[in-house]
């Protein structure tokens, strides 16, 4: 039996078991009392760990829970946004049919003929025209009462 001290082979039947002390150099053995000390660290480290690993795998779990329920509630509303589209435009329809339907039943001619032969309504000249700006553009309130000259149309029909 040749030990190559080069390469660790051993040749011959049986293999023996090297003691890895031998090998360095350092011919003391450990004292028993320190391998329990270091199995009790390693039980402590795997204890910490445990807890680490656990608690992290229920951070991912409530996070992909979330994550879902982000997305069960953005499809949703989604869905809601385009059922509250088709239901705008349903009504856009059918509000645009009833505005031609209103425009097409009003007579304009009969309503001048009415108002102008049956009514004497005239039209208004220049000087009965009072113009008002409007900087809302919405709708005009009249908080007051309008400023009388010297005569008005109704004051001439009225006779006054």
């Amino acid at each position: 039996m040749a030990l190559d001290r080069r390469r660790g082979y051993v040749e011959g039947n049986t293999v023996r078991k090297l003691d890895p002390l031998k090998r360095s150099g350092n011919r003391q053995r450990p004292h028993q009392a320190e391998r329990p000390r270091k199995k009790e660290r390693i039980q402590y480290v795997n204890i910490f760990y445990t807890i680490f690993l656990v608690a992290a795998a229920c951070m991912v779990l409530w996070s992909c829970v979330n994550y879902l329920q982000l997305q069960a509630e953005t499809t949703s509303r989604i869905k809601n946004i385009a059922a509250l589209e088709l239901q705008l435009e349903e009504l856009k329809k059918e509000n645009n049919d009833n505005y031609t339907r209103i425009m097409t039943s009003v007579d304009l001619d009969y309503i001048k003929d009415v108002a102008i032969n049956e009514l004497g309504m005239v039209y208004a000249t220049e000087d009965q025209v009072i113009l008002y700006e409007n900087k809302t553009r919405d709708y005009v309130r009249q908080n007051g009462e309008i400023p009388e000259e010297e005569s008005t149309l109704m004051d001439q029909i009225l006779g006054k």
